[in-house]
């Protein structure tokens, strides 16, 4: 069944129908196509991200494994109790933990569903070869609403914690052995991973482009979020900036929250956040300055929860070229409401700025929410 579709184009995976299956849609056919993931209950797990073909999920009792759906291949990584923020974790009764966070003085209650949320909030690999004892995997995880970065090694019984000048992380990517570092500025460090403990080469602090500083009037932050990637195409650096209406209304006006109340009714109008804008900069590393781009140069990007990657078009059938095709990771708000939820999925056009539909889910709760697996 595999075999039926191009297995080096991005697939779109989103909720599984049957108890141990993996959904998967092919834009190359526009069809949907099943794994078996062999897993029990896999519906309560959580599905993180995927990158360089794996995916990373927190199971049951919230630990983490890597998982090949397309092998079927799976690696249990490092224990939940051995990140750097964890000073203890114990199961008090089925599926409720005491956990004691390092910066807290007291220990508190999580049940398995929160605490699967508050644990990783992405994952990158830099390479897909995890029998290599060079593979790492580098996550970010969440502290105190600030995202750090911890790793680990085949064989590591435990993460371990790393990170520069830069104090939360909006977004990490490898090329190869060196892993890119997003945060305010924009600025960038850049990590070898080739030696056992990530050494930190250089940190990019590029002048913040013109048209990033005047969006923040365009899109101000009490109607809309904004989300950072990195992306590399054609060995160049891309910086995406995503602009989401916080309450979108049916006819795509963006609201404030309190005008989502009625005179005629006590429940408010539904109006989930949706992405409505991207704006895309390229790195000029000689000046040290980021350019607005109009086009992607026949490139396809795809972002959300995945290790963000590029793609040029015409070799991937089905893809639209100069579009950005995107996933719902609204981690703050994705669980917030049971009528919508990893929903905000879709393809924006950067020549024209229209966002077309991808998959009819639109104002439906989606769960797990979809993400991009791109097969290796």
């Amino acid at each position: 069944m595999v075999s039926c579709f191009n297995m080096h184009s991005p697939l779109l995976m989103f909720p599984v129908k049957e108890e141990n299956n993996i959904c998967f849609f092919s834009l190359a056919n526009k069809r949907e196509f099943e794994l078996e993931a062999h897993f029990e209950k896999l519906q309560e797990w959580r599905f993180v991200g995927s990158s360089q073909g794996w995916l990373l999920l927190l199971n049951q009792k919230a630990d983490p494994i890597l998982l090949n759906p397309f092998s079927g291949i799976n690696f249990q990584l490092p224990g939940k109790e051995t990140f750097p923020h964890i000073h203890s974790i114990q199961e008090v009764i089925e599926d409720v933990f005491k956990v004691h966070f390092k910066y807290r003085k007291d220990s508190i209650f999580l049940d398995s569903k929160t605490l699967q949320k508050l644990l990783i909030v992405k994952a990158v690999l830099s390479t897909s070869r995890l029998c290599n004892t060079n593979c790492t995997v580098i996550v970010m995880y969440d502290v105190l609403c600030t995202s750090r970065l911890a790793f680990c090694r085949p064989g590591s019984s435990g993460w371990t914690g790393f990170g520069g000048e830069i104090q939360s992380y909006y977004d990490i990517l490898c090329n190869g052995n060196t892993l890119y570092t997003l945060g305010a500025g924009p600025s960038i460090e850049v990590w070898d991973l080739d030696e056992f403990f990530p050494r930190r080469k250089m940190i990019i602090q590029a002048s913040c482009p013109r048209n990033l500083t005047e969006a923040h009037q365009i899109y101000p932050s009490d109607l809309y979020s904004s989300k950072w990637y990195l992306v590399f195409s054609s060995w160049e650096m891309f910086l995406v900036v995503r602009y989401i209406g916080e309450f979108v209304r049916y006819d795509g006006e963006v609201v404030y929250e309190g005008d989502t109340l009625t005179d005629y009714s006590s429940n408010p109008l539904i109006c989930p956040y949706r992405t409505v804008q991207f704006h895309v900069y390229k790195l000029d590393f000689d000046q040290k300055t980021w350019l607005q781009v109009e086009s992607l140069n026949g490139c396809a990007l795809f972002v959300g929860g995945n290790h963000s990657v590029s793609v040029v078009a015409k070799d991937h059938p089905g893809c639209k070229s100069d579009a950005i095709y995107f996933t719902d990771d609204y981690w703050e708000r994705i669980d917030e409401d049971y009528s919508y939820g990893g929903h905000d999925i879709g393809i924006f056009k950067l020549g024209d700025g229209s966002i077309d539909p991808l998959l009819n889910c639109d104002q439906e709760k989606t769960e797990p929410p979809p993400f991009w697996i791109v097969p290796n």
